[in-house]
């Protein structure tokens, strides 16, 4: 059976698909197409190949593919996507660990692109990856692994926590509550839900140099990782 495909944001001949959960760690990916200037631009190549290729044939004109940072799970399917679509591939200018043959373009906060006669801006969110970036466009908000329901992105490093919180709190958190959040894995939420729950995490803000899983409804633990935690992490 293949990964369930649903619009999920709709504004005149404007749509997001999102496409997912796909492959062995539930990613969605997320296709935005203007259908009255037949454009597309699609975010993030995770697994399954076969529905995801099959969502991209059916709406068609993938001129553009950005990947929201440069974990495995996001790229899997590279090279059917690029196949199937000779798309131009995008990746955030401060992003690390993307070999350069498989980038066509590097773009950075407050950038623009476009999918037809829509303005698709870009915000830098670093903290899960140092170049990780979510896209702006009408009311939708898609966050790759920066911001889910309930929670930030894990985090990996001491003072991630921080960079990705903050990422939130200046980028995401300034922008209006009926924003759809959209995210590389797991349900969406809305910019309303999370400043709700931020507002939770802020009175009891989890150890500056945690990192890992943290939910915003959840008190913090009472120390921070010792250095098995940290290695055992790894």
């Amino acid at each position: 059976m293949g990964a369930p495909k649903a619009t999920v944001y709709a504004e005149d001949l404007f749509a997001v698909v999102k496409v997912g959960p796909m492959g062995p760690y539930g990613n969605n990916a997320y296709l935005l197409h203007d259908a009255g200037a037949k454009a597309s631009l699609l975010v993030d190549m995770p697994l399954d190949e076969r529905p995801l290729l099959d969502a991209i044939a059916e709406v068609g004109n993938v001129e553009q593919i950005v990947a929201t940072h440069w974990h495995h799970d996001h790229w899997m399917t590279y090279d059917a996507v690029r196949a199937a679509t000779n798309g131009v591939v995008i990746v955030g200018d401060k992003e690390v660990n993307v070999p350069a043959e498989r980038i066509d373009r590097r773009i950075g906060h407050g950038d623009e692109l476009k999918v037809g006669g829509r303005r698709v801006t870009i915000l830098h969110t670093p903290g899960h990856t140092p170049g990780s970036i979510c896209l702006k466009v009408g009311r939708a908000l898609i966050t790759g692994d920066t911001l889910f329901r309930g929670g930030p992105g894990r985090t990996s490093a001491p003072g991630d926590l921080g960079t990705i919180v903050d990422s939130i709190v200046s980028h995401l958190l300034s922008l209006p509550d009926h924003t759809m959040v959209m995210p590389g894995h797991g349900p969406d939420t809305t910019i309303a839900d999370t400043r709700r729950e931020h507002a939770h995490y802020a009175r009891k803000p989890w150890p500056a140099d945690y990192f890992g899983d943290v939910e915003w409804l959840k008190d913090p633990p009472t120390r921070s990782r010792s250095r098995a935690d940290t290695e055992a992490i790894r």
